[in-house]
């Protein structure tokens, strides 16, 4: 009778374990809303298996604009393959539909396992969509990445400088936390627990202009006044700021657009602008 030690039966277990993942194939899973449409994360050092039903056909789904190239069959005679696009339809015709399928398209390579059944009530695979991490985790970096481009490119500078030197003091809940002029126009940047308050002028005299400031369409948190002054007074109810232009430039400059944006010219119909 054969005996083992318990060595020998620790590594034979061992062994056991890594011959049965060693082999591992990548399953599709059921969606939501039916389990027939299935789904799966592409990864290609992976091979994913796939269940044909005889009578029935399957839908293979790649990224949109994905096309396929090639398929190779271990056994053409064994299944029909259509590809379309980014699609390919399987459908087992052969006694032994067991084989192997690899795809390339312009952008990857897929490798199948495939087998068939009879079996029309048990897990049926009607459509196996792809889906991509990877592609879809840079392709959130991109479109992060664009936006702060544009928030950069869509500062409001239209001149060569910027005059940040702004000063505020009086009630936080009206309070900027950031204030700037291009020569032509102050910018007043509010977060977003700020009330907005209107915006007066502080004349040398003591007297106040209430201003119509509008908000930048771009940047919803900033509050432009097409004037440029040495004392802006900020008020809502019973809070009051004041916010001191320290480098103050008496003669300014010309809005020669007629607009508060550097990319847009006003033009009056006729010519004359």
């Amino acid at each position: 009778m054969l005996s083992l030690n318990k060595t020998t039966l620790s590594v034979l277990l061992v062994l056991g374990i890594f011959s049965s993942t060693a082999f591992a194939l990548e399953v599709p899973r059921g969606g939501a809303y039916d389990k027939r449409v299935k789904f799966i994360s592409y990864n290609h050092e992976q091979v994913v298996k796939l269940i044909g039903h005889y009578g029935y056909s399957t839908d293979i789904q790649f990224a949109p604009g994905e096309n396929v190239t090639n398929i190779a069959m271990g056994d053409p005679d064994a299944w029909e393959v259509a590809p379309v696009e980014n699609h390919i339809f399987i459908k087992p015709t052969g006694e032994q539909a067991t084989t192997n399928m690899t795809v390339l398209t312009d952008r990857r390579v897929y490798t199948f396992d495939l087998s068939a059944t009879g079996n029309k009530t048990g897990d049926m695979y009607f459509q196996v969509n792809f889906r991509y991490p990877q592609d879809e985790a840079a392709r959130r970096v991109a479109e992060e990445d664009a936006r702060r481009l544009k928030e950069r490119m869509n500062e409001k500078a239209p001149n060569a400088w910027t005059n940040w030197n702004y000063w505020v003091f009086g009630s936080r809940e009206v309070s900027p936390w950031r204030a700037y002029d291009d020569g032509r126009f102050t910018y007043f940047k509010f977060s977003g627990n700020t009330s907005i308050p209107a915006i007066y002028i502080k004349h040398a005299d003591g007297s106040e202009t209430l201003l119509n400031p509008t908000m930048d369409s771009d940047h919803p948190d900033t509050m432009i006044v097409e004037k440029v002054a040495p004392r802006f007074v900020l008020r809502n109810g019973k809070y009051i700021a004041n916010v001191y232009n320290e480098s103050f430039n008496p003669h300014g400059l010309i809005n020669t657009n007629g607009t508060t944006s550097p990319g847009v010219k006003r033009v009056i119909k006729g010519g004359a602008q």
